[in-house]
């Protein structure tokens, strides 16, 4: 039997008016049940001006959650920034993490931005950075976030 192809995708998108707070709640509450049987795992960024968000899992799972993304009218200006093949998750078991880019730190806004994080202008290289160093800095924070969901 083959092994199934695991992806990591990376996108960002502009906000409608349609999305606010509770529907971020809503949006977070359905990822986690649908992404744990869909298998996939990713986290989200959230900033008042985008979403940023890597999916990570089997290709087609993947595929046809980003086409839903796409099609949402909570969003506009969907941007692939980044698509690979993994052979390891990062964010393995966490179906959905949140950060808010408001507690990234400050030496992580200069990296990959001038102090105001513009995913939108970032390298598909560079948007695989900016995931791995938000895993990095926010490990146990996403950590316990996703162990105080666990049943």
């Amino acid at each position: 039997m083959e092994a199934t192809t695991s992806v990591r995708l990376i996108y960002v998108s502009r906000m409608t008016e349609a999305c606010d707070v509770t529907a971020i709640e809503e949006i977070l509450n359905v990822s986690r049940k649908k992404n744990a049987v869909r298998h996939i795992t990713g986290m989200l960024c959230y900033d008042p001006a985008f979403f940023m968000q890597c999916l990570e899992g089997p290709k087609d799972a993947v595929n046809d959650l980003y086409r839903d993304i796409a099609r949402d009218s909570r969003h506009t200006n969907v941007t692939l920034l980044a698509y690979h093949v993994i052979e390891e998750r990062m964010f393995d078991g966490w179906s959905m993490a949140f950060v808010r880019a408001s507690d990234l730190d400050a030496q992580t806004l200069r990296k990959f931005g001038r102090g105001k994080l513009d995913p939108f202008a970032l390298s598909p290289d560079h948007a695989r950075d900016l995931v791995i160093d938000i895993f990095t800095q926010k490990r146990e924070q996403l950590r316990d976030q996703m162990d105080s969901r666990a049943p």
